[in-house]
């Protein structure tokens, strides 16, 4: 006589053994999108920052460009060079924690040409000094 109950127990394992990979699978989809909602809300932050400060070199830039020689405008340091030729302006506006939009404009008498428009790095940088790197001397 034959006996079921090795199909039956088969059925039950093959069952355990897909509940446990949906279990597997959606903590990996879990946090996976908990990563992602993490950097999509620093992107909107740092974005946010970037054109709060691209709007503020804006204004700034206009009334320099109407012939103002301020040496500071919305609590943004100026700084000019003079050629015998030309005239630049030169600020920096914070952009966030870490970055700085770099401005030089070089002013006309009722306008302005940007030199430089740049997001930069203003952050401290620490080297990594937890690796033995090898000098080339003697060991």
């Amino acid at each position: 006589m034959r006996r079921g109950g090795t199909v039956s127990g088969a059925v039950s394992l093959v069952m355990i053994f897909a509940v446990l990979c949906l279990t597997v699978f959606s903590v990996l989809t879990l946090s996976t999108a908990v990563g992602e909602s993490k950097l999509a809300q620093a992107t909107a932050q740092h974005t946010a920052d970037y054109y709060a400060a691209d709007a503020q070199a804006t204004a700034i830039a206009a009334q320099l460009g109407q012939g103002s020689r301020a040496q500071e405008i919305d609590g943004i340091a100026i700084a000019y060079t003079n050629d015998a030729e030309s005239q630049q302006a030169i600020f920096f506006v914070p952009a966030g924690e870490n970055q700085t939009l770099s401005v030089i404009l070089l002013l006309q008498n009722q306008s302005y040409d940007i030199l430089k428009w740049e997001l930069t790095y203003s952050g401290d940088w620490q080297a990594d000094q937890s690796i033995a790197v090898w000098d080339g001397g003697a060991a």
